[in-house]
């Protein structure tokens, strides 16, 4: 046990340290790539939209974005339940459309949704996007996958990255990873995730994830951390 503990103090570094905030909105919408004019949304916010939302705040460049977030990891909790609304809109043709000058389209939509998320890796940026959250100076308006559903973000605290051999998670984890305990009445939600993304913003990498909404999920076989009083598996 000894042994592993070191392990995973080499992978995550002694003096590694994660920012902790929570995001929520009225609404959002993460939206699947395979959708077209009827657009479905992934159930949770995913570590793509996550570095997306740290480059509005920050301010960084387009172009630069890639680059500056593709060594921070993410852990997500998913705090409220999930709920999901389809809403039709009269959209304007921008090309031809069959001669037709609109077209009907039905959009799907998260409902007030909430997320704990944890972010770690960032080196000497962690004091410049600490400062962003704890002063509200937000470079662009902060939004969750929409621009008309703007997020209100609130800095929880800065914590030290420890390893730990608990066998639950409060953030999502990979489906192989859960166990599913058929003696409890859990609510347990599955969806296939982006993790990764490429430098030209395409995801490149899925992930198939199992969450409790603001409850533990028990896990086995995967390798957590602790976040001050939170068990995170960071993607």
């Amino acid at each position: 046990m000894r042994n592993l503990t070191i392990l995973r103090y080499r992978i995550w570094g002694e003096n590694m340290k994660s920012i902790v905030f929570t995001a929520g909105s009225s609404y959002a919408r993460f939206r699947c790539p395979h959708t077209t004019t009827s657009a479905l949304t992934f159930m949770t916010i995913h570590p793509v939209a996550v570095k997306g939302l740290i480059g509005a705040v920050m301010g960084i460049d387009y172009g630069d974005l890639y680059n500056f977030t593709k060594d921070i990891r993410i852990g997500i909790q998913v705090l409220n339940p999930v709920y999901k609304d389809m809403q039709s809109f009269n959209l304007v043709a921008m090309v031809k459309n069959n001669g037709a000058a609109n077209f009907q389209s039905r959009v799907q939509f998260l409902r007030d949704v909430k997320y704990r998320l944890f972010v770690a890796g960032m080196g000497e940026k962690l004091q410049e996007f600490e400062n962003v959250l704890k002063t509200k100076q937000y470079i662009f308006t902060p939004y969750l996958g929409c621009s008309e559903h703007i997020a209100k973000l609130n800095f929880e605290g800065v914590y030290d990255i420890i390893p730990t051999d608990e066998q639950d998670s409060d953030t999502i984890v990979p489906k192989e990873f859960a166990v599913l305990d058929d003696e409890n009445d859990i609510q347990v939600l599955v969806d296939r995730i982006p993790v990764k993304n490429s430098e030209e913003r395409e995801y490149i990498e899925y992930c198939k994830v199992a969450f409790t909404p603001g409850r533990k999920i028990k896990i086995s076989g995967c390798n957590i951390v602790r976040v001050g009083e939170y068990n995170v598996f960071f993607f």
